[in-house]
């Protein structure tokens, strides 16, 4: 399907993924994945926890990846239609078998097993104990996801578990199906639908929705990494049934020429579904000789192309058979298929003789050399077993070309179409004797072109494979050639028609003996019968549901075609019945093996010969490949279950089920699940010894019904009215209508699967409106516009010049004009043709689309996403200048009916709705950033937080850093002409030794790789710790060094004859080693890199950053010292807080796009959804473009190991929005308080738009050039790979090169590479197509008094038995708060501060409620509590909640779901938990405030101790520093001491950084913030100017700390900044004197003056009046 329409599969991106209204998830494909995902492996051993794990976690990720909108359904296979268990029985007997043979075969070679016993995947059946178990643990991860995952909270989740009849896939349509039936249906409902079985395309299509994709997996074909890929890092793809919808209607449209009657594409999506299942499906075999993989499906289309037309009408009507059309179809379908296939076998025995057919065509079993079934040896004994082989001269010529082709090992080989059936017959013999793959393509006109190949999963490595090949190839070589016997024999045969047919009937006579042991015409027409009974049985299935449960077709084999007739005669009809209960189903699929997962009481049934069904359970059977290829296509010739025998001696043991196993037995019903914030229970969790309870579960669980109809005439037919198709359909799902094109059948060679395609392909044609037009008038026209690229995933960007092959074109604005400015291209012309040859050939060779030849190209900036400006206003966010990726103009669409609404532009919120009451936030004032917190109270401009802060340590520890650097240190690189020198070898040499090597043996044409495989030029690949690529070259570390030492010390000889043939391309093994002992030495090689293990090392990405195993470790080992010796948690009150200086979870993606990271960065977890816990923190251990790799400081339910290189449950990829930088802090520290209307500040900008300050220049309307010379994208492959749902060549989809430097280091040069600067929205948005940001208001002279609010107690926690203590002072404190919040802001600033023992806090990171019962005492799990000592709370009891780093969080929140480790390792688990709230407090009326202000003596801004106690002078809250600032600090912490002793210096030459007195202007050294109090930047007269403040002044310390004991002896310099006779500002201006260093007046005098126009003083210890601390936010963001 996807060589024949290419472009429906998308690879699923970022942000290339269309929003889901529902998500349906086919469960058992999940299950069967993380049960068993190396069955082959017979030492693998996977524990029933850690499968429910596994599957908890594949199913989040779907989730995340999807986060469908109202519906997700997840549906397990229950008891399913006798019509299926078929199939099930044959898969779940095979299962056995091959197991069995496994385990035979590894205790044969001597290998020892594990004594556990393996995972039985048969147990994956309704009715089993784990199934059962199973079901609970559904509910439970659905109940905590619910509670605590904000993604799940507005999403119905529905669970249809194994006790509801049915398959899973079924059940999910049955819900589609009924739901489009109901009055109040959205005929653009959005499904994904995930799955494995390729069946689920033919529901999609005939639910006739348009805007429906499945999900799934990427398929790779032939050779592959056999290491698991974990779960992070699969690919996924969509494929789009809207554009397989178009390609059938470009397939069939040409109908519309020669049809009678009306065409209409729903009817012929019908026929579509119905001519798929002659190949075969889950329920009936394939038509004898139909296969899929020699051009079926082509045969079929070209069939019903010619005969529609004919017939009257379509082949079915909503699922209900037109027989009399179906058997026209069969009779076609026999002249074409049948009879080659008749003609084939008949000249074999007329050209070979009585010896030949006795060699090859005679009827007998057989299997090939490793015991599997083929094809070729199906129809005689093995070729290669023969010793007198016989040719024709014809087949003898045929025979060289076959040799020839394996020998020079070619990749395919096309014979003519000339071939006659006899030809054809040897060919495929010869090669399935080989090994060689053999298919047909069929081309329009029905010509059939033979070709081979070979097996892309053969592997090279083994001998005896290739020694078998040649030993037949020898056997050939010997064989006799005889000439052809009676040229003229077929075409006399053929003039005697009725000998012709009198043949033709003995074939099929023999296929029916053979076969199915029918011997008689009745026996032919019951099969016929049942055959064409079980496609309308099928039909109904899928258009209605089940129409019979206990109808089966009871034959192994189809019918042949030509009997398929008189089907009109025929009497159809079937009776519903019921299901089986679940342990008749699992006495009819389950083999003697697989036992105990039945009840012991049916033992005797299966296990005793006198048992009357003891025929149903056979331990040995035949398998048949029946014209197939892959083994798992054989049929498996087991006899089938008679239902009535079966019942019958079930019945006689039923009395012994025991009362646990008769419930078991029962069927069940639907369960959706809901959230319910009125609930507050205890969810017990079903496997307690490894997961938590889920405590104060706010989880509904409850019957789900499904929707109703009035019979099945009331299912509606066809596509809904109202439903939106083609260019009018909802944005991301793609169209080919939204360009126009032509479309024809032709081989075009795509590449799908890694290969080049062999069948037709849908090529398509799209028309250039741009053919003839100016490079000029395209640049006027379209730059600076917002369109659409990627055609047809189409994803919104922004046009930043055009390009044609000699110029660049670019506006600039000039006046009130706009000029056209053409930059010559830097690079020669041939730079931009092979990018725009790229481009064409993505489309051409991949999606088989023809754009047509490329004479311009645009350069655009694509869409991020949004942003949240400061004032939280949501805008879009574009890529930078100089991203900008290239796109040919002709595949841009200009608009479309349905944007994204997504990404659609809001304004800001109020405070209070986006930080209503107890939300939970994170705070990104500068000393405290990234400390978890909660909302306790708000005004209308300005908030108060409760925060959660260490009580002895400010500083995120840099453990990370120093690793990385030791790491790196130990791990010197040097570069190949070095390491050539040190191993004694040439770099030629070095580089192939390095690469893959390659070794042929001549007599066997077999290969060996004897590389070590450390480096993959062509794949843009290193071997992580070994390799490494830098701009002069390949560069090797010690270990990589040391590797290619043994290897020339082991094997010199090996090296030597390298060397002497270094310029070859390959080495053939009897030349390196002459003699006959050259298979010996080299497999002494083969042995010695399995040894060292060269395979197993992990390959990344030339430009990923990525600590190795050994890395981690040392990071991890050093982590836990850490957490034994984190600090314990404090509580602090700030107020008077801006929107930018918190973070709320919900925000984070349009906050946290652009942090850059480093490799030992600290981190913390801050959005509320996902798999990790919110509040987790850890360390960055791997980056790339998309992705950060983190290893958690606490192990969690959902972690992973990073494929092997952490500790399990430990590590998680996750996107760089979701996690905040604590080492380099990077979010809005710089912005300054406005009124809620905006500001003109730009986000990462040092400069304050105060008082004085430059007006910003207005936006211009085009992006501005830089110069005239432009930096051109010479990437290695196009812009837009990803665009258009494909990895780029030899690269993983998800990464990108990167920076070689990062800022801070320095680059070639040796200048320090510069750091990033955020660009100033102000001057870009615009240009991007943004609405300009509203101005500033200035901030009135005083705010109007705000109401009250109504829920204004809710400040203050309610009072329990194990927190009364403090509820006086608590109760103090929030009226204070109150009274300074909503009064005039003249008393509404500064920021307040509460340390001690804080009171229980609302939220799962802050406390809990009180837990029931005994704590857990040695439970596997038992991890250091989350509030308690080292949280600065009481400890709870029962199962401790994971966070390292606690925060208030008043609602329900998706905490970590904890996992034990094994061996008793501890683990941190988390739960939903929730403060105990306080009795309200009444509102203290103003003149209670201000009384109790005055018996405090609080300085305005100043806080407050637990005690309502004012706080010292150096633990107020200081406003959040700048960018420059926060970079400056980052640097003064690295230089320690030095900066310590800098400021000494600083503090005794008062004048050393410049002042206003002195006329010079400067910034004093170690100066951490320009704007910090007092005056600091110049403006200091006198003997006590230029005193500066520390870099890592605290926000606020805890009032009763040692550190605090005096507070005025304590006082930074920028506290005691000393000044006299500054000089006041009208009220509402912005700071200055010291605020911006600019203080006037008489000597010394520098006061602060803050918004409300009051000079704001207090005394240093030397008596003078000096600045007191800013407050944290003056009235608004």
């Amino acid at each position: 399907m996807s060589e024949r329409y290419p472009l429906c599969s998308q690879l699923i991106t970022e942000n290339a993924i269309p929003e889901f209204d529902n998500l349906y998830l086919d469960m058992n494909g999940i299950i069967h994945n993380c049960s068993l995902p190396n069955d082959s492996d017979v030492h693998f051993r996977l524990s029933e926890d850690k499968i429910f794990l596994a599957i908890f976690n594949y199913i989040d990720h779907l989730f995340l990846k999807i986060r469908p909108q109202k519906v997700f359904f997840m549906a397990v296979d229950g008891v399913a239609p006798r019509a299926k268990m078929n199939q099930q029985r044959s898969r779940r007997f095979r299962t056995a078998k091959d197991a069995e043979d496994a385990k035979r075969k590894a205790i044969a070679k001597g290998e020892e097993l594990p004594d556990e016993e393996p995972f039985d995947r048969n147990c994956i059946t309704p009715g089993t104990p784990f199934m059962k178990k199973l079901s609970a643990q559904l509910e439970y991860f659905i109940s905590k996801k619910v509670t605590e995952d904000a993604n799940w909270r507005n999403v119905k989740v529905v669970l249809s578990g194994h006790e509801v009849p049915g398959e899973g896939e079924h059940k999910i349509m049955e819900y589609i199906r009924l739901s489009k039936a109901q009055p109040d249906y959205n005929p653009n409902t959005r499904h994904c639908l995930y799955g494995l079985d390729a069946d689920l395309i033919m529901l999609g299509l005939l639910s006739h929705e348009p805007h429906f994709a499945l999900l799934r997996e990427e398929v790779t074909f032939g050779k592959s990494n056999k290491k698991k890929t974990s779960i992070d890092s699969q690919n996924f793809f969509l494929m789009h049934l809207s554009i397989l919808r178009e390609y059938l209607d470009l397939e069939f449209n040409s109908l519309q020429q020669t049809l009678p009657f009306p065409y209409d594409l729903e009817r012929v999506i019908d026929d579509f579904v119905l001519i798929c299942l002659f190949i075969g499906n889950d329920f009936l075999p394939h038509l004898p000789n139909l296969h899929i993989a020699e051009g079926a499906l082509s045969l079929l289309f070209n069939i019903y192309k010619k005969l529609l037309p004919q017939l009257g009408g379509y082949f079915q009507d909503s699922g209900v058979l037109e027989l009399k059309r179906v058997e026209a179809m069969f009779h076609e379908l026999a002249e074409v298929i049948e009879q080659e296939a008749f003609e084939a076998e008949c000249d074999d025995l007329k050209y070979l003789g009585d010896k030949m057919a006795e060699t090859i065509t005679a009827p007998a079993p057989g299997r090939d050399r490793k015991g599997k079934a083929r094809q070729g040896t199906r129809m005689g004994k093995p070729v290669e077993e023969e010793n007198d082989l016989v040719m024709t001269m014809r087949q003898k010529a045929l025979y060289d070309q076959i040799k020839e082709f394996v020998l020079e090992r070619g990749e395919i080989f096309h014979f003519p179409p000339t071939l006659n059936s006899s030809e054809r017959s040897f060919v495929k013999r010869i090669t399935s004797a080989i090994e060689l793959r053999h298919g047909t393509e069929t081309s329009p006109e029905g010509v059939q072109n033979l070709y081979i190949e070979f097996d892309e999963e053969e592997d090279d490595e083994d001998i005896e494979s290739q020694e078998a090949r040649a030993r037949i190839l020898r056997k050939y070589d010997q064989s006799e050639v005889v000439e052809d016997v009676v040229e003229n024999e077929k075409l006399k045969a053929e003039k005697a028609k009725s000998v012709y047919e009198d043949r033709r009937q003995l074939w099929k006579k023999t296929y029916y003996q053979s076969k199915i042991e029918i011997d008689s015409e009745e026996g032919i027409q019951a099969m016929v019968f049942k055959y064409v009974e079980g496609l309308q049985w099928v039909l109904f299935y899928y258009y209605q549901g089940v129409a019979s449960w206990a109808w089966f077709y009871p034959y192994h084999y189809a019918p042949k075609i030509s009997d398929l007739v008189h089907l009109d005669t025929l009497n159809i009809s079937f009776e519903l019945g019921q299901p089986f209960k679940p342990y008749e189903q699992l006495m009819g699929v389950l083999p003697e093996a697989s036992k105990k997962h039945i009840p012991r009481a049916y033992w005797d049934l299966i296990t005793m010969d006198s048992s009357p069904i003891a025929d149903f359970f056979p331990r040995d059977f035949d398998l048949d490949m029946n014209g197939k290829k892959q083994d798992w296509e054989a049929v498996v010739k087991i006899p089938f279950i008679d239902q009535d025998r079966l019942l019958t001696a079930m019945k006689t043991k039923e009395h012994l089920l025991s009362e646990e196993e008769i419930e078991r037995n029962l069927n069940g019903e639907s369960a959706v699940f809901t959230r319910d914030d009125s609930l507050s229970v205890t969810y017990a969790s079903p496997l307690s010894s490894i997961f938590p309870d889920i405590n104060d579960c706010k989880c509904k669980r409850s019957v789900f019904h499904l929707p109703v109809i009035e019979g099945v005439s009331s299912l509606k037919k066809g596509l809904c009215e109202g439903a939106l198709k083609g260019s009018d359909m909802l944005f991301g799902f793609p169209s080919l209508h939204t360009i126009k094109n032509t479309a024809s059948l032709g081989y075009h060679g795509v590449q799908v699967f890694q290969g080049a395609s062999r069948n037709e392909t849908m090529v398509v044609n799209t028309a250039n409106r741009f053919e003839d037009a100016k490079p000029e008038d395209l640049a006027k026209n379209r730059i600076g516009k917002r369109v659409y690229v990627g055609w047809p995933y189409l994803k919104e960007a922004i046009i930043t010049s055009i390009s044609d092959d000699m110029f660049r074109y670019e506006i600039q604005v000039q006046g009130k004009n706009k000029v056209v400015i053409k930059t010559p291209h830097r690079n020669s012309m041939d730079s931009w043709r092979k990018r725009a040859d790229k481009i064409e050939n993505l489309y051409t060779r991949r999606f088989g689309v023809m754009i047509g030849d490329i004479e311009f190209t645009a350069q655009v900036l694509l869409l991020k996403g949004l942003r949240r400006e400061p004032n939280g206003a949501l805008v879009k966010d574009f890529l930078k200048p100089g991203q900008e990726q290239e796109f040919a103009i002709q595949t841009i669409v200009d608009t479309v009916k349905h944007p994204d609404p997504r990404t659609k532009e809001e304004p800001p919120r109020p405070l209070y709705e986006d930080f209503p009451l107890d939300s939970q936030v994170f705070f990104l004032g500068a000393g405290r950033y990234g400390c978890p917190a909660q909302v306790i109270a708000h005004s209308d401009h300005a908030l108060a937080l409760r925060v959660a802060v260490p009580s002895n340590s400010t500083q995120e520890p840099s453990f990370g850093h120093e690793v990385v650097s030791a790491t790196a240190a130990a791990t010197a690189y040097v570069p190949s002409f070095v390491v050539s020198k040190r191993v004694g070898i040439s770099g030629l040499t070095l580089s192939k030794l390095t690469s893959a090597l390659h070794v042929v043996y001549r007599s066997t044409d077999r290969r060996v790789n004897l590389g070590l495989n450390l480096k993959f030029e062509a794949k843009k690949q290193k071997v992580l710790g070994y390799t490494r690529k830098a701009d002069s070259g390949w560069e090797f570390s010690q270990k990589a060094v040391k590797l290619l030492q043994e290897y020339k010390e082991l094997f010199p000889e090996f090296i030597e004859a390298l060397e002497r043939k270094s310029r070859e391309d390959f080495y053939v093994a009897e030349e390196i080693y002459p003699g006959a002992n050259s298979t010996e030495r080299i497999k002494r090689i083969e042995d010695w890199l399995k040894k060292s293990k060269v395979k197993d090392f992990e390959r990344v990405d030339l430009n990923a950053e990525q600590l190795d195993k050994d890395a981690i470790a040392s990071l991890e080992k050093v982590a836990d010292e850490y957490i034994e010796n984190r600090p314990e948690m404090k509580h602090i009150l700030l107020k008077n807080l801006a929107r930018h200086t918190m973070l709320k979870p919900s925000h984070a993606a349009t906050l946290l796009p652009d942090q850059v990271f480093k490799l030992g960065d600290r981190v913390v977890f801050v959005q509320d959804a996902g798999t990790v816990p919110i509040g987790a923190k850890g360390t960055v251990v791997g980056i790339d473009r998309l992705e950060v790799e983190v290893v958690f400081d606490d192990r969690f339910m959902s972690g992973m190991d990073l494929s092997g290189r952490c500790s399990m449950y430990r590590g998680m990829t996750v996107l760089p929005y979701s996690i905040l930088n604590l080492s380099n802090p990077q979010c809005n520290q710089t912005l300054p308080t406005s009124t809620q209307g905006g500001s003109n500040a730009a986000v990462g900008t040092t400069a304050t738009a105060g008082a004085g300050a430059a007006p910003r220049p207005r936006p211009t309307a085009i992006l501005p050039r830089q110069s005239n010379q432009h930096k051109e994208n010479t990437s290695s492959h196009p812009a837009g790979w990803e665009i258009m749902g494909i990895p780029p060549p030899s690269e993983k989809p998800k990464n990108s090169p990167r920076p070689q430097s990062r800022p801070g280091q320095q680059t070639k040069s040796g200048h320090p590479q510069p750091r990033p600067q955020a660009v100033n929205p102000q001057s870009s948005n615009k240009s991007l197509g943004f609405l300009p940001r509203p101005r500033a208001v200035p901030a009135a002279t005083s705010s109007p008094k705000p109401e009250a609010p109504s829920n204004v107690t809710n400040m203050t926690p309610a009072t329990t038995g194990t927190d009364a203590e403090a509820a006086k002072g608590t109760e103090e404190i929030s009226a204070m708060l109150l009274g300074l919040l909503h009064k005039n802001t003249s008393t509404a600033s500064g920021a307040g501060a509460v340390s001690g023992p804080p009171p229980p806090m609302s939220g799962p990171l802050m406390s809990g409620p009180p837990m029931t019962g005994p704590p857990m005492v040695g439970h596997p799990m038992h991890g250091p509590p989350v509030f308690g000592p080292h949280m600065g709370g009481p400890p709870m009891n029962g199962m401790h909640g994971m966070m390292p780093m606690p925060m208030p969080m008043p609602m329900p929140m998706p905490m970590p779901m904890g996992m034990p480790m094994p061996m008793g390792m501890p683990m941190h688990m988390g739960m939903p938990m929730h403060m105990h709230m306080r009795p309200p407090v009444p509102p203290m009326a103003g003149s209670q405030a201000a009384a109790l202000l005055e018996r405090l003596s609080l300085s305005q801004g100043q806080g407050l101790d637990q005690e309502g106690q004012p706080l010292p002078p150096q633990e107020q809250q200081q406003e959040p520093i700048g960018e420059q600032e926060q970079q400056d600090q980052q640097q003064d912490q690295q230089q320690g001491s030095t900066a310590q002793q800098q400021q000494k210096q600083q503090h005794q030459n008062p004048r050393q950084g410049g002042h206003r007195g002195g006329g010079h202007r400067g910034r004093p050294q170690n100066q951490a913030n320009p704007r910090s109090q007092g005056s600091q930047r110049g403006g200091q007269r006198g003997g006590h100017g230029g005193q500066h403040q520390p870099k890592n002044a605290p926000l606020a310390e805890s009032a009763d700390g040692a550190s605090n004991a005096n507070a005025n002896s304590n006082a930074t310099p920028a506290t005691q900044a000393v000044s006299s006779g500054s000089k006041s500002h009208p009220a509402g201006s912005q700071e200055r004197g010291g605020r911006r260093g600019r203080g006037r007046g008489g000597a010394g005098r520098g006061g602060h003056k803050s918004n409300d126009g009051a000079s704001v003083n207090s005394k240093s210890e030397t008596g003078a009046t000096s600045s007191a601390p800013a407050p944290a936010a003056a009235t608004t963001d």
